[in-house]
């Protein structure tokens, strides 16, 4: 853990001289793999779900676009799309970039929006063919004038997870169901995603229902190998029943072995129907680290 903190230290400092020193915000480096790449930066996921009962309405997440031309280069956005029950994975649109304009930071803003109808015409899924307990994975790709094209299998965790780039260009986009109380988070949990890189993907989590709060539930700190505290700290999440949105909060706050105490704190939606754990935490001044579970 201790280089863990180390690096993201590093991180924070390396943005603060990014933005002070570059004011044309280009990309010199985005990960080891995509040199001189191009990222779509989450800024805002308007619309989480798809309503079962109404196809039309859409799911809407609004981006801003870089690449190292400062946009000059960003061409179009292929949408798809692919059920978690599997399947292929299908295309549904292609979003020109003259749908987005210039930003406050000089870079390409605008939305990519699906509806429900839109994907199960795509992936040819007629009713009866998905249930309110299944998800679909929304996948977007940058295509740029030259040809290159950039998606999640291009990028490390910190651009697709990470604070700064929060660029996953993957969502998960589940139906809503009505909830009374948080029973539906309970038992062992899969981590698919840790940007803070407590957990490697595939490691265990357990998590009960608060028994406090009946729109709560706790992410135990039991399996975190790198706290000192691990048997009584927890991440509290609350769940707002009218929308599947999250807030996160630590009462008590996590110990990293020979170096800091973290107040936790967060936000992020639930899949009201599957149980899964999407949030964005904050490690004290750590923001927005992806951490994502599903039921093992």
């Amino acid at each position: 853990m201790k280089k863990l903190i180390l690096k993201s230290f590093t991180v924070l400092f390396g943005v603060v001289l990014f933005q002070a020193c570059d004011s044309n915000n280009v990309i010199e480096q985005v990960t080891g793999s995509v040199k001189s790449g191009a990222v779509l930066r989450t800024k805002t996921i308007v619309t989480k779900t798809f309503n079962f009962d109404e196809p039309s309405k859409q799911w809407q997440v609004n981006l801003e676009e870089q690449d190292e031309q400062n946009g000059a280069l960003f061409a179009s956005i292929n949408v798809y799309a692919k059920k978690n029950t599997g399947g292929t994975e299908a295309l549904i649109k292609n979003v020109s970039a003259s749908t987005f304009t210039p930003g406050p930071n000089g870079l390409p803003i605008g939305s990519v929006k699906v509806s429900l109808a839109e994907t199960l015409a795509a992936l040819h899924l007629v009713s009866g063919q998905y249930v309110k307990t299944d998800q679909f994975f929304i996948r977007l790709e940058i295509v740029l004038t030259d040809g290159r094209t950039f998606s999640s299998n291009d990028a490390s965790g910190t651009v697709t997870g990470g604070s700064f780039f929060s660029s996953p260009f993957k969502y998960s986009v589940q139906f809503f169901c009505n909830l009374s109380n948080a029973d539906l988070f309970s038992g062992d949990y899969k981590v698919t995603t840790d940007a803070w890189e407590d957990y490697k993907a595939g490691a265990i989590v357990p998590v009960i229902p608060d028994p406090d709060d009946a729109l709560s539930f706790r992410i135990l700190g039991t399996n975190n190998p790198f706290i000192d505290n691990p048997d009584d700290t927890y991440m509290k999440v609350t769940i707002n029943p009218a929308n599947g949105e999250v807030t996160v909060v630590s009462p008590v706050d996590m110990a990293y072995t020979g170096w800091l105490t973290l107040h936790i704190t967060g936000t992020g939606t639930v899949g009201t129907c599957t149980g899964s754990i999407n949030l964005k935490v904050n490690f004290g001044p750590f923001k927005n680290n992806t951490f994502n579970l599903v039921k093992a």
